[in-house]
């Protein structure tokens, strides 16, 4: 069975991780990319073959590096979408996460598997909660509530959360038998849709400078 093609089974909940800024940084890019291709058309046509090169290399670079990274959680596991590897993390298989600067998920054999897609961001003040200015003085209090801060969902922090999460519901549900086994491995393998992009972008650009 090939852990990244096994969908999850229906009413399964799957769940893409990706930094917003990240994301949002690809689409502009790759935006901008489609309007020159798209000026070039209009101004040329395809009588600068050549030109119309550029922006498509530049399109698939930026799906390669903003776009495509990404942490997938489904019923088996946590999949790792990175540059040119990906990496499968069944949940048996999962034994330690950390978020100290980016994403990190350990196997059993204590390697660990790091995220490009997920890296560590500031927490968010909760709305309605204390500022931490010290106004608890000017209340006639001695202290200052202390402020419990919420990790953005997609910081490494929060993704960490919804992998243990995961790892304890799988748990759970095994213990009552309520779920299938998932593969207890960790599979990586080379990411070839992204390495076939990066090939066909480094080909574009040696054809138009050449």
């Amino acid at each position: 069975m090939n852990p990244f093609r096994n969908a999850p089974a229906e009413g399964s909940p799957r769940r893409t991780y990706r930094q917003p800024t990240m994301l949002v940084t690809g689409l502009v890019i790759a935006l901008a990319c489609a309007v020159i291709l798209v000026m070039i058309l209009v101004s040329d046509g395809f009588g600068q073959a050549r030109e119309l090169l550029w922006p498509v290399a530049g399109f698939l670079l930026v799906w390669v590096v903003f776009i495509r990274p990404c942490v997938v959680l489904d019923q088996t596991g946590v999949r790792i979408k990175n540059l040119v590897r990906d990496v499968f993390v069944g949940w048996p298989a999962v034994s330690l996460v950390e978020q100290r600067w980016n994403l990190k998920v350990y196997g059993p054999d204590d390697k660990g598997y790091g995220s490009w897609a997920i890296a560590a961001q500031r927490p968010k003040r909760p709305a309605g909660r204390g500022t931490g200015l010290g106004l608890g003085a000017m209340r006639g209090t001695t202290a200052e509530p202390s402020v419990e801060f919420d990790h953005r969902p997609s910081s490494s922090a929060g993704v960490a959360d919804a992998i243990r999460r995961g790892k304890d519901d799988y748990d759970l549900a095994i213990a009552r038998d309520a779920v299938g086994k998932a593969p207890d491995r960790v599979v990586v393998r080379p990411a070839v849709d992204a390495l076939i992009a990066l090939a066909a972008a480094v080909l574009c650009i040696l054809i138009a400078v050449v």
